[in-house]
Formats: C-alpha cells, structure tokens, sequence
C-alpha cells in the first residue's frame, strides 16, 4: 500500500489519499475493513458532471461518494423531464433529481431512506440553484409509492433506482418479488405518455430476467409499455464478453403508451 501511495503522490500529486476498503464483500474474504486518509489532508470536495456540482463526501458518502457508473444516465433523464412532474426514489445525492430538474421538470421529488442522503440531496439543490425546484425527503421508496397511490398523485416521470436487492443467487427470488412490488406500484402513479426510468445495480439479475420483471409489472398494473432505450453503465466501466459480473448496472426508460 505504500508503495501504491508514492506511485500515485509521484504522478499525480494529489491533495489526499483517501482509503476506503468498507465494502462488505471484504468481510466474506476474511479481509479487514478499512477507511481512512492515507495520504494529505481531505478538504471538501466539489465535483461537476454535465454543468452540475456535487459536493462529495468521500469518508462517509456511500461507496467512493458518487456513482459515476450512473453519469451518462442521469444526463438522458434531462430529455424526459420536460414541464413534467417528477418522482426519484433512491435518490441518494440526487443527482437524477438534479438533472430533472435541470431539464426542465415544473416539480421535482427525491426519496431516500437515509437522512445523511437527503441532506446532501438538499445541499446540492442550494448549490446548483434548484431548490425551488427540487425537494428531497427521507423516508421508505416503497412505503411512499403505496402513499402517493392512496393519495391518488400522478406523475410524468419516475425514476426507480433501488440499491441492490440481490447480492448473492440466495437472494434472488426475493430480490424479483421487490422488484415487481416497485415496478406494479410505479406504473401505477404514472399519466398517460408518462415515463419510467429503472436501474438493477445487481449482476444476480440478469438483463432478460429484468425486462421479464418491467414487463410483467406492467401487465399487472394494467399498463402497455414502449421500451425507449435500453442502457448500461458509462463508458469508463468496460464489460467483457466472458465475465456477465462486468454488465451489471441495467438502465431502462419506458413509456407508458
């Protein structure tokens, strides 16, 4: 490790080394569980992708801060968001929230259950100068979806974006059965011509087995469906052929027709 630390102080001179090797997988290894600074002194950290800034906790945020395997995503919801009204559960930072409303959403709304989450959501509102726009609120996806279907709310675009709910083959028949009570409850809230933007991070759900699951959500619901893009990760996360882990993240956007 320190070796890597001088490598990377020599070619890149970087501010700090941040460690975080807090991954839970590590503890199924038998590996140690570790996140700290190693090198330097961490001071915030702003980030900007496609116009909007992030303020970034790289300690505490989840993983190493910011999904950048979702970048190229969050800027297609911009083209969806248009006067509409908008839902992003999972909405972590919100950074689809943020580039809903970016793109032109009339009314945007991030849930999340993690409060940290959602005041870092809110944080990035004030500082892109969307918080007038976007507003954020931590509480359940599911527990919300069946409310707002009480409430009889309806939007245009709803963006489902769960954490991964298989993380092991043990899991997955389990892991189908939220998907399908997330999908039938999003069809459910959405007008006519409205659409639906879904994410699996979870490589246990293969690409076949999700349109299964957006398909059959759908007819549960009583909708008909049109599959606009059919996406994956961005461009700096390679997939190999012989290695299905590599195709992990599933994007869809569909419209209800």
């Amino acid at each position: 490790l320190t070796l890597i630390c001088d490598v990377l102080e020599s070619l890149l001179h970087p501010r700090a080394i941040v460690e975080r090797n807090d991954v839970p997988l590590r503890s199924l290894e038998g590996l140690e569980q570790r996140k700290g600074i190693l090198r330097g002194s961490l001071s915030p950290v702003t980030v900007t992708e496609h116009g909007l800034k992030y303020a970034v906790e790289l300690l505490e945020g989840q993983k190493t801060g910011q999904f950048l395997d979702q970048r190229e995503n969050r800027k297609a919801i911009r083209r969806y968001a248009k006067e509409g009204r908008v839902l992003d559960c999972f909405c972590n930072d919100g950074g689809f929230a943020l580039n809903a409303a970016s793109g032109g959403a009339s009314e945007v709304t991030g849930i999340d259950t993690s409060e940290p989450a959602i005041r870092r959501a809110s944080n990035n509102a004030v500082l892109n100068g969307l918080a007038g726009k976007a507003k954020f609120h931590a509480a359940d996806g599911f527990e919300y979806l069946e409310g707002a279907i009480q409430r009889k709310e309806k939007f245009d675009l709803i963006i489902l974006d769960p954490p991964s709910f298989a993380k092991s083959k043990k899991t997955v028949v389990k892991a189908k059965r939220g998907y399908r009570e997330l999908h039938t409850s999003a069809y459910r809230l959405l007008t006519e011509g409205g659409i639906l933007a879904t994410a699996s991070c979870s490589h246990h759900i293969y690409e076949d087995t999700f349109l299964e699951i957006i398909q059959e959500s759908a007819r549960a619901a009583g909708r008909t469906i049109s599959l606009l893009e059919w996406r994956g990760a961005s461009p700096d996360h390679p997939v190999l052929p012989g290695m299905t882990e590599t195709r992990y993240l599933k994007f869809g956007i569909l419209s209800v027709i």
